[in-house]
């Protein structure tokens, strides 16, 4: 008898699984991209960076800014729309000119832009990031879940090998000073708290959630909360002004493990019953 309630339980926790799995993998993300080109600048939403129509965007409903972002004197590179826990994301110029029929778009960071890690912390050289090389993106997701973003370089040859990556609750409104300082004299493990400001170009609307400095970064989304990333090259020796360089994101909505959750609750609560009965004979 005993066995036959464990099978009956694994068959009902491999159909809870399949169910879930199946949720996770039918629904569509996207990326979007803002269609401006001006390599090395900050993807103003603006024609004439402090003023004039908003610039198109690229997948979005009639080429609107995105997830309700407003045509101020800010800059947007990109957002995500996450639809289900386990999708995966990749923001890129490739990806833009293989959904956008050869579009060309602005991703690009110095090696210095967000900051430049330390040669020798104990004996720090003071350090600083630029919001004029920074990239800016935005996330919303669906739906609860944790989320990594990894970004790399394009291309082998660049001369840039890790990005820092600050997460923020919210979107920015009101101007920035793309000429900003920022992350200046942070070290890792030291000296993190000049990363950790809200609204760090000026403005409002953003509240610091978290940052990673070596190429990756995880937070929890919560659904529809909109989060705004800002990232940029963390190299040592970085040069705030050097020469941008392209770069990819990965963005992965880490799934919550439903199916092993169900697994575990229909195997112990069919087995508890089992016993019941048993007791009870």
């Amino acid at each position: 008898m005993q066995q036959k309630v464990l099978v009956k339980a694994i068959a009902l926790a491999a159909a809870g699984a399949a169910i879930s799995l199946g949720a996770v993998g039918s629904a569509s993300a996207e990326v979007m991209y803002n269609s401006a080109s001006w390599p090395g600048l900050d993807g103003w939403v603006l024609s004439g960076i402090s003023s004039g129509t908003p610039i198109p965007w690229l997948g979005t409903s009639g080429g609107a800014l995105p997830m309700g972002f407003t045509p101020e004197k800010h800059a947007l590179n990109w957002a995500a729309m996450i639809d289900n826990a386990g999708q995966t994301l990749e923001v890129s110029a490739a990806d833009a000119a293989s959904r956008f029929n050869g579009a060309v778009v602005d991703l690009d960071t110095a090696n210095g832009a967000w900051g430049s890690w330390q040669a020798d912390p104990q004996n720090p050289s003071f350090t600083r990031g630029w919001a004029h090389n920074t990239d800016f993106g935005l996330i919303k997701s669906a739906v609860d879940t944790t989320v990594r973003i990894e970004v790399s370089k394009v291309n082998a040859a660049d001369n840039i090998f890790n990005y820092g990556i600050t997460v923020f609750e919210g979107m920015h409104t009101g101007e920035i000073n793309h000429h900003s300082i920022w992350n200046a004299g942070y070290i890792s493990g030291l000296n993190e708290g000049p990363a950790m400001a809200d609204n760090p170009f000026g403005g409002s609307g953003l509240t610091y959630l978290t940052h990673g400095d070596s190429s990756y970064v995880e937070f929890f989304a919560q659904a529809g909360q909109a989060y705004t990333v800002y990232l940029g090259g963390n190299d040592i020796n970085g040069d705030n002004f050097g020469t941008p360089f392209a770069y990819k994101v990965n963005i992965s909505a880490v799934p919550v493990p439903a199916a092993a959750w169900l697994f575990g609750s229909a195997l112990l609560g069919l087995i508890g019953v089992n016993r019941r009965k048993t007791k009870a004979v």
